[in-house]
């Protein structure tokens, strides 16, 4: 009744929630012709409702406004104001790693949220199973459905997820820590002005360039950084004989 990772993969709570937020935001309503987005909506309630879906699947909603985002584990860009001589510098990941984590570190960092239109409170109400204001956002953050759960977090993990969100990151979101991460956001800015200005702003993948663009819009919208990103969008779109693709 969802949709998983690729065309031929089982469903997953993380493909069947974003394919669903999209439809519905292209207009398709639980009425369309084949049926799927009420299959959809059925298999996800089924599994436990949206909640459930991965790290990144919450990114996107808290992004849309369909979820809070104090129900996210932190993605602190203060993280890269640390000596990178540490083993955990952000800056020492994989670079694919290293190049979402920036965008989406900033985005995080912000609290951005988009606009709340009709559409948007709908799908508060079409992905869970309790109503929004309900929701307990503290569980959520380490919530997964079965589908979706390659690898189990260890204790040790979940411990620091939870200091991080409940002592940390309350300090660096309040005067005087928001300083702090006023200084994070510009760094981590600069760094995404850098990836942009050396690859054409082509970034380093479709993932990446999506998340760049971005934070060029959340800074300013009229900017030349974010008009530049615009026309290099088609280098990642192709027509399939089965329709649009993107990378």
């Amino acid at each position: 009744g969802g949709w998983g990772l690729h065309i031929e993969g089982p469903s997953t709570m993380f493909g069947s929630v974003l394919n669903y937020v999209t439809l519905r935001l292209l207009g398709e309503g639980s009425d369309s012709e084949d049926g799927a987005i009420q299959l959809a909506q059925n298999w996800i309630l089924d599994h436990g409702g949206a909640t459930f879906t991965t790290s990144w699947g919450k990114f996107w909603l808290s992004v849309l406004g369909v979820f809070d985002w104090s129900g996210n584990n932190p993605l602190l860009p203060e993280l890269w104001l640390l000596p990178y001589c540490l083993p955990f510098h952000p800056g020492r990941m994989w670079s694919h790693c290293r190049m979402v984590y920036f965008p989406m570190s900033y985005i995080y960092g912000k609290r951005f949220v988009g606009p709340i239109t009709p559409t948007v409170l709908n799908l508060r109400k079409e992905l869970y199973k309790v109503p929004y204001d309900e929701i307990d956002w503290d569980k959520a953050r380490n919530q997964c459905a079965k589908e979706d759960l390659y690898c189990p977090h260890p204790l040790g993990q979940d411990i620091l997820w939870t200091t991080l969100h409940k002592f940390v990151e309350p300090v660096l979101s309040h005067w005087p820590g928001s300083k702090l991460r006023e200084k994070a956001l510009k760094n981590a800015m600069q760094h995404i002005h850098y990836e942009d200005e050396n690859t054409q702003y082509v970034c380093s993948g479709a993932v990446g360039k999506v998340l760049n663009m971005l934070c060029c819009w959340i800074e300013d919208p009229n900017s030349e950084e974010f008009k530049l990103h615009i026309p290099r969008i088609y280098d990642y779109l192709w027509v399939a004989e089965d329709g649009m693709k993107m990378q």
